[in-house]
């Protein structure tokens, strides 16, 4: 059976599952925008290294006043200079670090220079991520809470330098301002609040933009709609004042990802921004840099916040918030797409840290590898709290080897066709079809359950008139596991040939992703489904 299948991303189809589309895509200004520096600079990946020149006189401005923005230039690579750029220290009580420490800093870089930016940014931040030492954790919540409809600053890393000054690697954070408001919600007139330190909604808070006078009526509403007393009536008001479907989201992935400093648990680390064209609160995430600490974690209890408080207290919102994490379990919260994401910036920022020493290399070596154990325990932790049963284990047949049986398709470029139960040569086979010449990355996939150990996945292969991308994960059709480049690769016509790829499961019950795909221009790829499996080698 043929089917269509279109790489949507995780973010566009919980969007469409959980209805926050009309709120936030309606005015999202970034959809035509694909080329727009700043969405260059995070989709790559760049790694910048920045040399920071403070003057003896704006230093001690800064030592006087640590907060407030002095005047520095700073050199990015041998290629470009910025001058008369704004720079402050940042932090709260954990992260903060003097400037002769090892500090976390705010660049403007229009500050005192109209129209100056870095990469299309306004606005960064470079966090020291002394609370985080894999450099991980708000990379991680960037991407999950994004994919999930819940707006977050996009996040890379750098190399950084203060007056000669190796300060070592840095966590680069896209900053919250109106060229942040403007880029997610097509506007950026609306009320804009920082949340303040461990300060619920009913303390006053700093506006840092938004029209007419600071009498903060749109918080004042949002308070009076939480602590109605009529069920019913508060129901209506909170309906009118906040975005709940989006709070809902925003709620469910702080609590995934023990994010126990945020809101729902700690009434911390957020951000409010009073949406123009709803007129509603949407709530945002930040300091996120304290994640996946405790697989069992609760999901569905011990909330904070005067918010959280009134809406868990109308009994149809707990029903919502339910369907809410699973549907965030199934479309966002994987074990495929974390590990991915995981595996992806280990690639990049590993070179940079063998420049500063081996030892920060292996260091960051086993902070992955720990973190995508973290990430696996938390999946599982939250299975059980939803009373989903866990996968079972392979079971090996008569000679050992692990027969797979279950696949699915996935598109993630190109519209090729796919097949399930293809004939080919009277062979059953999965099947991708490139009826018309596309860039197509398409594969089948099978999740699996394994004990630690060293495998080998292999199975039998035929292509005709397959043209490969020439891509570092891997050319043509061949096999692979979810997060790994592969070095086996079909291309051209070939006949029915057995390929192996192998590889090491470091901890015990470990969900692991096979892969039987084609990265091709054009051509077509079969996959004999009789002879995939899987051979344990110790």
């Amino acid at each position: 059976m043929f089917s269509n299948r279109h790489g949507l991303t995780r973010r566009l189809t919980l969007r469409l599952l959980a209805g926050i589309a009309a709120l936030l895509l309606a005015t999202h200004a970034r959809a035509a925008q694909h080329d727009d520096a700043d969405q260059v600079f995070f989709r790559e990946g760049r790694i910048p290294k920045l040399r920071i020149e403070i003057s003896p006189a704006e230093l001690a401005k800064l030592n006087k006043d640590n907060r407030s923005f002095v005047r520095c230039t700073i050199r990015e690579g041998d290629e470009f200079i910025y001058s008369e750029v704004g720079i402050h220290l940042k932090g709260a009580a954990g992260s903060f670090r003097p400037v002769g420490d090892r500090p976390a800093l705010t660049l403007n870089f229009d500050k005192f220079r109209e129209k100056q930016k870095f990469h299309g940014l306004d606005k960064l931040h470079l966090n020291n991520s002394v609370q985080d030492g894999s450099y991980l954790c708000e990379h991680l919540a960037s991407v999950i809470f994004n994919a999930g409809g819940v707006p977050a600053p996009r996040i890379s890393h750098a190399r950084v330098w203060l007056n000669g000054r190796d300060l070592g690697f840095y966590v680069l954070k896209e900053g919250f301002d109106t060229q942040f408001l403007l880029n997610q919600f097509g506007s950026k007139s609306g009320n804009f609040y920082d949340g303040g330190f461990c300060a619920d909604l009913d303390q006053k808070k700093s506006r840092k933009s938004g029209p007419g006078p600071d009498e903060q009526a749109d918080l004042k509403a949002l308070v009076a709609a939480a602590r109605e007393p009529d069920l019913a009536k508060r129901a209506e008001r909170l309906n009118q004042t906040l975005a709940i479907d989006q709070f809902l989201s925003l709620v469910a992935m702080e609590m995934m990802t023990a994010h126990w400093d945020g809101y729902a648990r700690n009434r911390n680390n957020y951000r409010l921004y009073n949406h123009p064209a709803v007129n509603k609160i949407v709530f945002l995430p930040s300091g996120m840099d304290q994640l996946f600490g405790d697989p069992n974690f609760p999901v569905f209890d011990s909330m904070g916040g005067l918010v959280t408080s009134g809406l868990w207290q109308l009994p149809q919102i707990k029903l919502q918030y339910r369907d809410r994490v699973g549907q965030i379990l199934t479309n966002v919260f994987t074990a495929e797409f974390l590990t991915n994401e995981i595996a992806k910036v280990h690639t990049r920022v590993r070179p940079l840290l063998a420049e500063i020493n081996e030892g920060s290399a292996k260091n960051f070596d086993n902070a992955a590898r720990d973190m995508n154990n973290r990430v696996l325990a938390r999946i599982t932790g939250i299975q059980k709290q939803l009373g989903i049963q866990p996968m079972k284990p392979l079971k090996p047949d008569a000679n050992g080897a692990f027969k797979l049986a279950k696949w699915e398709a996935q598109a993630d470029a190109g519209e090729p066709k796919m097949a399930d139960a293809a004939d080919h040569g009277g062979v059953k086979s999965l099947e991708i079809n490139l009826e018309k010449p596309d860039r197509v990355v398409a594969s089948w996939r099978s999740r699996v359950l394994l004990d630690a150990g060293k495998y080998r996945f292999e199975g039998k292969i035929a292509t005709k008139g397959v043209v490969p991308l020439k891509e570092p994960t891997g050319e043509g059709a061949g096999l692979r596991i979810s997060g790994s480049s592969r070095p086996n690769q079909l291309s051209g016509d070939s006949d029915w040939k057995k390929v192996t790829f192998e590889f090491d499961v470091p901890t015990a019950s470990t969900e692991v992703v096979l892969v039987c795909e084609l990265r091709a221009e054009k051509g077509r790829a079969w996959f004999d489904l009789g002879s995939l499996q899987i051979v344990r080698q110790n």
